[in-house]
C-alpha cells in the first residue's frame, strides 16, 4: 500500500511542478505581462507543449486495460514504459508540409506531444502485456500478477 501512496504523491508533485512552471517560469496570458517572471528561469521550456491524453483504466478479473485517445500520432512515435504498478505513455510528432505552386509557396509546421503517467490499481506483469494502436486509440492490455499465497510467520 505504501507504493500506491508514494505514486499518488509523486503524481501530485509533478502536477504542481507543471502548474508552477506554467504560471511563473513561462509567463503569458493574464497572470503576468510577457517577459516578467518573478522566479529566475532555471531551465528552458520543453520544445513542445505536452498534452495529457484522455485515459480510461478498467480492471477485470485477469487484466487491467488502459485505453488512451491520441489522435494524429503515428504508432512508431508512441513510447510506453510499464512497471508492475505504473504506466507511462508518451509520444511526440513533428510534421512539415511544403507545397510550391505557381505564384506562391505553402509551408506548414506542426508539433505535438503527449505524456501521461498512471498509477495502476493492482500489480501487473509487464512481460505479458501488449499494446495496439488503431484510428487514434491506444489500447494496452496488462495481465495481473498472480496473488501469492499468504504465509504465516511465527515469531521466534
Amino acid at each position: 500500500m505504501v507504493d500506491a501512496w508514494e505514486e499518488e504523491f509523486r503524481r501530485f508533485q509533478d502536477m504542481m511542478s507543471r502548474m508552477f512552471e506554467e504560471l511563473w517560469l513561462r509567463p503569458r496570458g493574464r497572470f503576468l505581462a510577457p517577459g516578467r517572471a518573478l522566479l529566475p528561469r532555471e531551465r528552458e521550456a520543453p520544445p513542445a507543449e505536452y498534452r495529457e491524453p484522455s485515459v480510461d483504466v478498467v480492471e477485470t478479473d485477469t487484466e487491467v486495460i488502459a485505453t488512451a485517445d491520441m489522435p494524429g500520432i503515428e504508432k512508431q512515435d508512441i513510447k510506453i514504459n510499464l512497471t508492475k504498478n505504473r504506466l507511462e505513455i508518451s509520444a511526440e510528432t513533428k510534421r512539415e508540409e511544403k507545397r510550391e505552386e505557381r505564384g506562391y509557396v505553402y509551408r506548414e509546421r506542426r508539433r505535438g506531444a503527449y505524456y501521461r503517467a498512471i498509477p495502476l490499481p493492482t500489480s501487473v506483469d509487464p512481460d505479458n502485456s501488449k499494446a495496439t494502436y488503431m484510428n487514434g486509440i491506444l489500447e494496452i492490455r496488462m495481465q495481473k500478477m498472480e496473488a501469492k499465497e499468504r504465509k504465516t510467520l511465527t515469531v521466534e
